[in-house]
């Protein structure tokens, strides 16, 4: 009976203790939050930095360092021998203070029994809060990346080289290649970041195989075979044989199956370069029919409002047309790679035949000047030089029906060694001086012979401003490459250009049969635009045999003239 009275009391005593002990624990804790309610609690770190007893700013000013040590420290990612460091701030890693600094002040303030075990251990223990860190996924791709492209290796198959005075021939051996397993080190990069503290990541590699030293020289062995004797070509005239020295200029070593194997190949622009030789020995230009169209005395040159219909030619054939032949190029180039291949050393030339744009039947259908211009300069002048070059090399140009005419691509480059001269020229709205400058007079020649021909133009380009030699509205300018004149033969019979030039004007005129077209340029008024600026409207109309008409009007907006025109 004493014993269970010693128990009770025993019991009673432990439970007041307790009881004691607990409203102490809770009179402290609410102590603490009491002096601590805008306040961290005690025992709160971020990134090892105590923060009890800072309010929301010192938080923010306290963890400035460790953000942005946090933002700006490199990481390294180790690739086998390689290392790189990528900034996590350049890969999309964000810290947020603000919320940072939520997560101290909210830490310590909920759990079991309102958190206030979690409040009052804080004054004898650390309790570590994590910073509020992001990872932007776009920014994170794009650096993966970029640290890709550096980590990675091409493979290398190897090479054939060869010395082009003896022919002694060596290889290069292959080497692997690798490439970076790119989503697998997103994701490995995303938790490096976000991991505190950070440790180096392994960078994902996958190896690129490559064929074997041995069949590498194997490819070596075969170029010494196949360069003993000389390639003969046959098939067009007399055969004749390229030697092992432009052989070995073309030999390569070609990979293939994805670099896992090798053979003896060609190298695609060296052969490209020996098929270019080739053709220029095998191909024949075709040649059109050479006709007289008599001498006219026709002649158009208003700059403003006008008309024109076709005259009647009487046309000779001086010369018949020509057939031309051209080396197919594809065709050989594939024979010749696979004579390589099959140490084989004779190759047969495919050629197909080209037409003239004129033959005799279509020369015989000239039947009329569909269209003429002619245009004036002061004789002496270095542009005349140019303007008279230029006229010359387009004379005798043909145009098959259907066909385009560049005028840039017919001429060609103006240069020094063609024999043009330096003279002016505008450029972004000032006259400057230029190899070839003033063919654009030749050009807005051209360009009217056409108009009043009634041919499609397709497409010209007015001078930036007016310039009163020209036609208002009816002019064309000229460089190479980047502004050109074209224009389409759109009719069924040929088109011959013929130009004249002497010392004080240049003509143009073009033969065929449009099928009776004619042509008239109706002006509208010039529109002032501001000082010295104006728009013009000139309507081509073009009217065709069976009554039909067809208007085209052309704007053209022309710029105040530089100060010395």
């Amino acid at each position: 009976m004493s014993e269970h009275r010693s128990s009770a009391a025993l019991r009673r005593r432990l439970t007041a203790a307790v009881v004691v002990l607990c409203g102490g624990l809770l009179a402290l804790a609410v102590g603490v939050r009491v002096t601590h309610s805008e306040q961290v609690l005690p025992g709160v770190r971020v990134e090892g930095i105590a923060l009890g007893a800072a309010t929301r700013d010192e938080v923010r000013d306290r963890l400035g360092s460790a953000v942005r040590k946090a933002a700006e420290e490199p990481l390294t990612l180790v690739a086998e021998d390689r290392r790189e460091t990528i900034t996590p701030r350049v890969a999309g890693y964000f810290v947020d203070l603000d919320a940072t600094a939520d997560r101290a002040l909210q830490s310590g303030r909920s759990g079991p029994l309102g958190g206030l075990w979690s409040t009052v251990s804080g004054l004898f223990t650390t309790r570590d809060v994590s910073l509020a860190q992001t990872v932007d996924g776009a920014q994170l791709g794009r650096a993966v990346a970029d640290v890709a492209g550096r980590l990675g290796r091409d493979a290398f198959p190897g090479e054939l080289v060869i010395e082009p005075g003896t022919l002694a021939i060596s290889t290069k051996p292959p080497r692997s290649g690798r490439t970076v397993d790119r989503p697998k080190l997103e994701q490995q990069l995303r938790a490096a970041l976000l991991r505190r503290p950070r440790v180096p990541v392994q960078v994902p590699l996958r190896a690129k195989q490559v064929a074997s030293r041995a069949a590498v020289d194997a490819v070596g062995r075969a170029a010494r075979r196949f360069l003993d004797r000389p390639l003969r070509l046959t098939g067009v005239g007399e055969p004749f044989d390229v030697s092992p020295g432009r052989l070995a200029g073309v030999l390569a070593l070609q990979s293939r199956a994805d670099g896992r194997s090798v053979r003896l190949g060609a190298g695609d622009a060296r052969l490209a370069t020996l098929i270019d030789e080739i053709a220029d020995k095998r191909d024949r230009p075709a040649r059109s029919a050479r006709i007289d169209t008599g001498d006219s005395d026709v002649k158009l040159d208003d700059k403003d409002e006008t008309s024109w219909r076709p005259r009647k030619v009487t046309v000779t054939v001086l010369e018949p047309a020509v057939a031309g032949r051209t080396v197919k190029r594809p065709e050989l180039a594939a024979a010749i790679g696979s004579a390589i291949r099959e140490n084989r050393h004779s190759v047969r030339i495919s050629t197909e035949v080209s037409q003239p744009a004129m033959s005799a039947d279509g020369a015989r259908d000239v039947r009329s000047l569909i269209g003429t211009f002619t245009t004036y300069y002061v004789a002496g002048q270095p542009r005349v030089t140019n303007i008279r070059k230029i006229a010359a090399d387009v004379n005798g140009t043909v145009v098959a029906p259907g066909a385009r005419f560049s005028l840039n691509e017919t001429a060609g480059e103006r240069t020094e060694e063609k024999g043009y001269v330096e003279a002016p020229f505008i450029a972004d709205g000032k006259i400057e001086p230029s190899i070839g400058g003033g063919v654009s007079q030749f050009s807005t020649t051209l360009y009217n012979a056409a108009y009043f021909a009634g041919l499609q133009i397709d497409g010209h380009r007015p001078h930036s401003f007016f310039i009163d030699r020209y036609p208002a509205g009816r002019e064309a300018t000229l460089n190479y490459p980047d502004i050109d004149l074209t224009w389409t033969n759109d009719t069924d019979t040929p088109v011959l250009i013929r130009t004249k030039s002497d010392e004080g004007a240049v003509t143009v005129r073009l033969y065929g049969d449009n099928g009776g077209r004619r042509v008239r340029a109706e002006n509208g008024e010039r529109e002032p635009l501001t000082e010295g600026d104006f728009a013009i409207t000139v309507t081509r109309v073009v009217r065709y045999a069976d009554g039909n008409e067809k208007r085209q009007a052309f704007e053209t907006r022309y710029d105040k003239p530089p100060e010395d025109e």
